[in-house]
């Protein structure tokens, strides 16, 4: 029977420059040893080749990839995406680890909420680079605003990182188990019952006994989507059958569990593609058609 593939999380052993941001300089291991068996990170790397490692082979999921690496060279390991390293000799190298909830806020300050970051290893790029070496200036220096340098620099990166090194699709999962049918029947049921109350990620996991990072995980692993994008999407679909029932803005977005109208303009607009103020002009043109048809 195959162990559960291991997910490595920001250690206490890296140096944690501000909330969401670490620095690591791994210990370099022998000969083609691999530095991990098939794991995963519960965090963004970004890697930046300080000395030459020489054939490089490493395995992103099911695809097994060699390149040889040299001196700048820029690898990109993405969150929940499986990883396996061999390097046939000892090299240095710098990583900065994004922390998945400091990626998702920048990338919803953004507007791109959807995207995620795919697995890229490239020749190059100044920008990165200079982010990282600052980065790694920043830890060795205990002077005043640290972690104030090091969360608008931490940011910088992931804008760069969003705009270049991203896509639409939604964040890879590990292979691993879902939620049981009947966990996840719970979960769904209450999101449709208590629609407009708090559906945060800690409460639907405690329907469940799952801890919020597991629960997310098992949730995505079993429909496809996070639990976030699920009730967002089930509020927005409720929130259009309402204005089709001829119920104000203000209303609706109270009765789904939007915090303001605006709020509700954003959702229904990114998913729909239409305004909520139109769907109730739609509303209004199809009575006006059935009373013009009845008297006609």
């Amino acid at each position: 029977m195959n162990k559960p593939m291991e997910i490595v999380e920001m250690g206490t052993g890296d140096d944690l420059l501000t909330d969401g941001i670490a620095l690591w300089r791994p210990k370099t291991d022998g000969r083609g040893v691999p530095n991990h068996d098939r794991h995963a990170h519960g965090f963004h790397q970004v890697t930046l080749i300080l000395s030459n490692p020489g054939s490089f082979e490493w395995h992103f999921g099911d695809e097994r990839v060699f390149s040889g690496l040299a001196v700048g060279h820029v690898i990109i390991w993405p969150a929940l995406v499986s990883i396996e390293v061999c390097r046939p000799s000892p090299f240095q190298s710098i990583s900065v680890q994004l922390s998945t909830t400091f990626l998702s806020r920048v990338a919803g300050q953004m507007g791109l909420g959807g995207r995620w970051l795919r697995p890229t290893a490239l020749p190059g790029d100044p920008f990165v680079e200079g982010v990282v070496r600052k980065l790694a200036d920043e830890s060795q220096d205990t002077g005043a605003g640290r972690g104030l340098l090091a969360s608008s620099l931490g940011t910088a990166l992931a804008v760069h990182l969003l705009r270049d090194y991203a896509g639409e699709d939604h964040e890879p999962a590990p292979r691993q188990a879902g939620l049981s049918e009947d966990e996840l029947g719970q979960v769904m049921r209450h999101i449709e019952k208590h629609i407009d109350a708090d559906l945060s990620v800690e409460r639907l996991a405690a329907l469940v006994r799952r801890s919020p990072y597991h629960f997310i995980r098992q949730f995505r692993a079993a429909t496809g989507t996070t639990p976030h994008q699920q009730v967002i999407r089930r509020r927005v679909e409720r929130a259009r059958d309402l204005l089709g029932d001829g119920l104000g803005i203000a209303q609706v977005a109270a009765s789904v569990g939007f915090s303001s109208q605006s709020h509700l303009h954003h959702h229904v607009r990114k998913l729909l593609g239409v305004t909520p103020g139109d769907l109730v002009r739609g509303r209004a043109r199809d009575d006006r058609r059935d009373r013009a048809f009845r008297h006609g």
